[in-house]
């Protein structure tokens, strides 16, 4: 799907992302950290900083920190382990059900990927899977990939025109029988048909469509069985299917605790560096202790107290490195509107002017420097072109929001709350995860709703009922991330925002902006196709469904030695590069 966004919770913003990041005061004196470390206003190398290093440096747009290192510098074997928030239930990425950042962390090592990005941009078709692509026609707009005679899913199938054409039909959104996370793109394509040969697939668009290589992108493309809507609907439930898919890797073995890969005997295209990837499900106060024991080869700084603590634990140890980048993804609230405040659209307001995001910020990232103005945009991120502030008039600002629940006739009591015909102006929070930081950011939430005169209940929960609670809908409020992966995240505004997106959680939308939202994608001008986004985003975020909280660092702890495995912004790489360096 189109750069298709992928949800997780704010706790465990997929597997490895989102920690702290601290970088050196302006005119600050240069120092040299411990064990080699370079002076802490030196840029940071591509391996990243030894543990014992603060502050960290801060990343450089459009550099990679992910150890990059060619093929032949890599061992042959070994094992790569990490932690994961969530396994399952539902692994049909392409389904509602199944879509989450979690379960694309374990299908990027057994399934197609079709396209490689660069850092901040550009794209070009992964070999192992399309040879080339072209545009043919212009008016109306069509394309033609022509894929690799090689390329064969898991059960001898060939990978041809048909498995575009199968996820083109259950992707659509035409069809009530199944449930796709993202109609982006697919709905805007006439047909798809075969070339001369079977591995050529002939794509037309029945309406302009940009860039066309963010169709079948994230996951890519299905399996032909999946056609069937039982398959599609139930069939993946506690099933990876490793028959019905293609890639490096393939499944092993599968528990609710744990997902092993192991090198796919099947694989037509480089031998993969590693023997075998183990995800092993744990929450997030154990996966610190989990790498300290050498359970797990990589963590964020993340842990079970305070961020200045955690810091202090990873500094004292050897052999590990800290890689700094920019996050890729957006942590943001999805207000509901099924509460009887939420129904109020004066309400939702209120909450979004009630909230001071850069103290959520300052708590998030305490101890570790880090320092960013309050997103305006959960489409393109600050360090890219294009980037607008769609939340300039809705900054912080408690007076305000009282003035709009006057107006609205939500009146004080003397309990400290509003109330509205004997209603009481109450919503939960729902959060996921054991992280005192994150109980932290609720409070401070709570408080902010309480000055107000709405009353906050913290609904704290696993993090493996995250996916359960997204889909149920059963929260007022709900603190979550959106991943993105791909430079063009513009094109998933309609996902995100319109009315009738599986994936809109707030359910907050109108006819009138979903038009807006879905024109985004028929500019070819890049410059155009920002204007539009940032038009239809204004729009959507002033009927207060999502409110952008922060973007913050990415940091990945990993056991030195680990090559091609870190933050490196959009960059794509293949799994058979990943391994431990010579």
């Amino acid at each position: 799907m189109p750069d298709r966004r992928l949800p997780a919770a704010f706790a465990a913003l997929l597997i490895l992302v989102v920690a702290g990041c601290g970088g050196p005061s302006p005119g600050g004196q240069s120092t040299s950290g411990a064990s080699g470390a370079p002076p802490t206003n030196a840029p940071q190398p591509p391996e990243g900083v030894p543990a014992s290093t603060r502050p960290i440096p801060l990343p450089v747009k459009g550099q990679a920190y992910n150890n990059p290192q060619p093929r032949d510098n890599i061992r042959d074997g070994g094992t790569l382990t990490l932690p994961i928030a969530e396994i399952g239930p539902n692994f049909n990425g392409f389904s509602v059900d199944g879509s989450s950042g979690y379960l694309y962390d374990i299908l990027s090592w057994v399934s197609p990927t079709l396209w490689y990005f660069g850092i901040t941009g550009g794209v070009r078709p992964n070999p192992d899977y399309i040879l080339s692509s072209e545009l043919i026609s212009e008016s109306p707009e069509t394309v033609k990939y022509t894929l690799n005679p090689k390329a064969k899913w898991n059960d001898g199938t060939p990978i041809d025109w048909t498995a575009f054409d199968v996820t083109w039909r259950t992707q659509r959104g035409d069809d009530p029988r199944y449930n796709p996370a993202s109609t982006d793109g697919f709905r805007s394509i006439a047909s798809v048909a075969k070339g001369e040969k079977d591995n050529e697939v002939i794509i037309t668009f029945k309406e302009p469509y940009y860039p066309h290589e963010t169709v079948f992108s994230t996951p890519a493309i299905e399996h032909p069985k999946n056609i069937d809507p039982e398959l599609y609907k139930t069939g993946w439930v506690n099933n990876l299917h490793p028959e019905l898919l293609a890639g490096p890797f393939t499944v092993e073995s599968l528990t609710e605790e744990q997902v092993v890969l192991k090198r796919n005997p099947n694989w037509w295209g480089a031998t993969p560096k590693l023997d075998k990837v183990v995800f092993r499900r744990m929450e997030d106060v154990a996966i610190v202790n989990a790498f300290q024991n050498g359970e797990v080869d990589s963590t964020t700084v993340d842990g079970s107290h305070s961020t200045a603590d955690l810091f202090q634990q990873i500094r004292g140890m050897k052999d590990v490195q800290i890689r700094a980048g920019f996050s890729t993804a957006t942590s943001v609230y999805e207000l509901g509107q099924d509460s009887v405040l939420f129904k109020d659209a004066a309400a939702r307001k209120a909450f979004v002017l009630a909230t001071d995001r850069h103290l959520i910020v300052k708590i998030r990232y305490q101890g570790m420097d880090w320092q960013e103005d309050a997103p305006g945009s959960v489409l393109l991120f600050p360090w890219q072109d294009g980037y607008r502030d769609n939340l300039a008039d809705l900054h912080y600002s408690p007076e305000q929001a009282k003035r709009v629940l006057d107006e609205a006739g939500w009146t004080m009591g003397d309990d400290g709350y509003r109330h509205k015909d004997g209603k009481l102006a109450e919503i939960t929070y729902v959060t996921f995860g054991d992280l005192p930081v994150y109980a932290a950011m609720a409070r401070a939430q709570q408080k902010m709703a309480k000055d107000i005169g709405i009353k906050m209940n913290i609904d704290v929960r696993k993090s493996s009922d995250f996916s359960k609670t997204l889909h149920d809908g059963t929260f007022d409020v709900l603190s979550m991330s959106w991943q993105s992966y791909t430079p063009f995240g513009y094109t998933n505004a309609c996902q995100l925002l319109c009315s009738d997106s599986d994936s809109n959680y707030s359910r907050v939308g109108s006819k009138h902006i979903d038009e807006l939202l879905k024109g985004v994608t028929t500019f070819s001008d890049l410059g155009k196709a920002f204007d539009a986004a940032n038009e239809a985003e204004l729009a959507a975020f002033h009927l207060y469904g999502m409110l952008p909280i922060f973007n913050g660092p990415s940091h990945y702890v990993v056991k030195k030695g680990l090559a091609n495995f870190g933050p490196a912004g959009f960059l794509t790489l293949s799994p058979t590069d990943v391994g431990w360096q010579k």
